[in-house]
């Protein structure tokens, strides 16, 4: 008996404390209507409990109210701002944050609005072709919240983008990024299509560009290289996107190596490749990291990729000749009491490898002849000692 009336007092606390916070989310809801940003504002605090309970976080009402406060609040604001009314007070981060706030509630709401249809005994009502009933309460209405704010959120993304590109605040250039990967969401929405209010594939692809390069100008690289990505997979080449994603992947790359994670790296460098076979630079990555990994020798073959790739690509025509010195070395290193006409015959033929693809990689770029040089300068004094001229 004691246990059975423990058991249903459990239960009795579960209901408790799911009415507290769907009692939240009515005491939010009545402040809807207000005109106050302040006290639209303090309705928002007062429901963020509610949004983090696992008794109201999924349940789409809570959302929808958080949205529609959200939503009210920017509103309120930006009409104030516009007739002088602020007093200097209202910023654009504050109205900004009102308007992320506002979508990211509203996208929350909208799959959770999808309940199934119950018969009295609790099985669930079926449509005609034997799949369960679905039927929505707040669909909608949010999507007629979301429709008026979308050229809001388009502007906002370009507002930060400004701001970011004056300030270099990481938190600008993150806010441009959140700004316009919530703008992409909604006009790539399956209810932009069904409103007629989508928009095509080459403006995405530049909203996916500056979504990407406000991620990597705040350092946020695997935000960044995803978005990148995307704007080059839809047909972008403005702006070196080209060049920003594969540094974006680098960076991710770089990451991994450090922790000698090479089975990540090469799961993204790979996906990089068959997304981008002709990038030079992606091969020469792979390259690399398969130096790391498995030695100079593995290697090879991809920096030899990479010039076949572009043939004007410097690094790989360094890497390659680098690698060709290397192997070279390894073999003076592992016959220390080898006669110079003994390694002659051995070394020779890898040094006139090494030594075209050290020039020509000097002379496609100057910032690299230095360090070229000093290898190529070695290789010559080398040559000499085994009575090459």
């Amino acid at each position: 008996m004691k246990k059975f009336f423990l058991l249903l007092a459990g239960v009795t606390m579960v209901a408790s404390s799911a009415m507290a916070q769907m009692s939240l989310v009515k005491e939010a809801e009545k402040m809807v209507g207000s005109n106050d940003p302040a006290a639209l504002a303090a309705a928002l605090e007062k429901l963020e409990p509610a949004t983090t309970n696992p008794e109201s976080m999924n349940n789409a009402q809570t959302w929808y109210t958080a949205g529609r406060l959200a939503f009210k609040l920017f509103d309120q604001m930006q009409a104030m701002k516009a007739v002088g009314q602020d007093g200097g007070m209202i910023t654009s981060d504050m109205m900004g944050e009102a308007l992320n706030s506002g979508f990211e509630a509203m996208f929350k709401a909208l799959p959770l609005d999808s309940v199934k249809e119950t018969n009295k005994d609790g099985s669930f009502k079926l449509d005609k072709n034997g799949m369960p009933k679905i039927k929505t309460k707040y669909s909608k209405d949010i999507i007629a919240a979301l429709i008026p704010h979308i050229a809001d959120m388009g502007n906002l993304g370009n507002t930060y983008l400004n701001a970011a590109q004056n300030s270099q605040k990481v938190e600008d250039w993150a806010n441009a990024a959140k700004a316009y990967g919530n703008y992409c969401d909604v006009v790539t929405s399956p209810f932009a299509k069904a409103q007629n209010i989508s928009l095509p594939d080459s403006a995405i692809a530049e909203l996916k560009f500056f979504q990407g390069y406000a991620f990597y100008n705040a350092k946020d690289f695997n935000n960044a290289y995803p978005a990148l990505a995307q704007a080059c997979k839809l047909g972008y080449t403005e702006n070196q996107v080209d060049a920003y994603a594969t540094s974006a992947l680098a960076n991710i790359v770089q990451g991994f190596l450090d922790k000698k994670d090479y089975a990540s790296a090469y799961n993204y460098i790979d996906a990089a490749i068959a997304r981008d076979g002709d990038n030079a630079t992606l091969y020469d990555m792979k390259g690399f990291t398969i130096e790391l990994d498995k030695g100079i020798d593995a290697a090879i073959p991809f920096y030899q990729k990479a010039i076949e790739a572009d043939a004007n690509y410097a690094q790989g025509y360094y890497d390659l000749g680098r690698c060709y010195y290397q192997q070279a070395q390894n073999i003076i290193d592992e016959n220390p009491n080898a006669t110079n006409a003994q390694l002659k015959e051995r070394l020779v033929p890898i040094y006139n490898k090494a030594l075209p693809m050290l020039e020509k990689s000097g002379q496609l770029n100057a910032d690299d002849a230095q360090k070229a040089q000093r290898v190529i300068d070695d290789i010559k004094y080398k040559m000499e000692l085994l009575g090459v001229k």
